[in-house]
């Protein structure tokens, strides 16, 4: 009686596995069976969904109706699909500069900006490269104004400036021989002023000065250095090259200006940079005195009393270099001592 029973039961097993392997034949599709999809030497096997068009043109030209027609999304879809698909073609970069599109017409801004760096970093030769720098400029202005960033898809709290600083650095670095170039260098000032970071505008705005001597917007710089060096505190750092210049931007500005109402302002802030950068000087001086190495505090003590001599710091170089003199007197009259003991 047990033996049949656990017959039974086998062959009930058996059968009920069988049919569940059937059905998973059933409902599982045939390898043979690929309803919608296409297959080519060149795009391999493209699934439902996916297929392109027969040709990068074709399938560009399907992604720029939905673009046109305002189907931001599929329009998408069907870049996405030409970049996998063809993404050697010359349409790619076409394709890829579209995505910037897309996302100027969504509203991000700062992708945009990516899309469209991307494009002409992969692309470098693009039709589209005066045109997409163009953009990016305009992306920067709107940052500039003071429009807000979007962080996945939301907006921002606060003023995306920081962004427009960013972005003008990139067309600096992608065309810096283009007119977009010359003019984002000087925008770069601009932002770094809006950012409140006047050390870095006063450089930004001596690369327009260096970089482009004949730009139209050498005078603008030198006048926007001379309101940056009124605003701004310089670091009293190694490094004076900003101090230096945002004084002979000032000293500029008095010969050149001398109607200005920003005259009075505009001498006191410049006795305030020559008394820092004296005040650098004698720094340096007392650091090779310190260290035994009179000579080379000694030229930089002479240098206060010549070139700073209207600061407070003249004074007190002057009584380092009679400090120096007279040890250095003292110290043969000590040799002589010693020799005649």
């Amino acid at each position: 009686m047990h033996s049949k029973k656990s017959a039974s039961f086998i062959f009930n097993c058996v059968s009920a596995g069988c049919l569940a392997a059937g059905l998973v034949l059933l409902l599982a599709p045939a390898p043979s069976a690929h309803a919608g999809w296409v297959w080519s030497p060149q795009t391999g096997w493209i699934g439902p969904g996916g297929a392109v068009r027969d040709t990068p043109a074709e399938q560009l030209d399907v992604a720029v109706s939905f673009f046109s027609q305002g189907e931001i999304k599929r329009a998408k879809v069907e870049l996405r699909k030409l970049l996998h698909a063809y993404k050697e073609s010359k349409e790619a970069a076409e394709a890829q500069y579209y995505f910037g599109r897309c996302a100027e017409e969504e509203g991000n801004y700062f992708t945009a900006f990516k899309e469209y760096r991307k494009t002409i970093r992969t692309y470098p030769s693009t039709a589209r490269f005066d045109e997409i720098l163009e953009r990016q400029s305009q992306i920067a202005n709107y940052f500039l104004s003071g429009r807000k960033h979007k962080v996945f898809n939301v907006v921002a709290v606060m003023p995306a400036r920081g962004k427009a600083v960013e972005i003008f650095e990139a067309i600096v670095e992608d065309g810096p021989f283009t007119e977009q170039g010359e003019l984002a260098q000087y925008k770069l000032g601009v932002a770094h002023s809006a950012l409140g970071d006047y050390e870095a505008a006063v450089k930004a705005f001596e690369q327009v000065i260096s970089r482009y001597p004949n730009s139209p917007l050498v005078d603008d710089a030198r006048y926007q250095i001379a309101l940056a060096s009124l605003k701004g505190m310089f670091k009293p750092g190694y490094d004076q090259s900003s101090t230096d210049l945002a004084i002979q931007e000032l000293q500029a500005f008095l010969r050149e200006h001398q109607e200005s109402d920003l005259i009075p302002e505009v001498e006191q802030r410049l006795t305030e940079l020559l008394e820092q950068r004296a005040a650098h000087e004698y720094g340096v001086g007392r650091f090779y005195e310190d260290r035994k190495r009179t000579n080379a505090a000694r030229v930089y003590y002479e240098t206060i009393v010549t070139d700073y001599a209207q600061t407070s710091w003249a004074a007190k170089a002057l009584a380092r270099l009679q400090v120096i003199d007279a040890e250095a007197g003292a110290l043969p009259q000590a040799l002589s001592g010693q020799k005649g003991s």
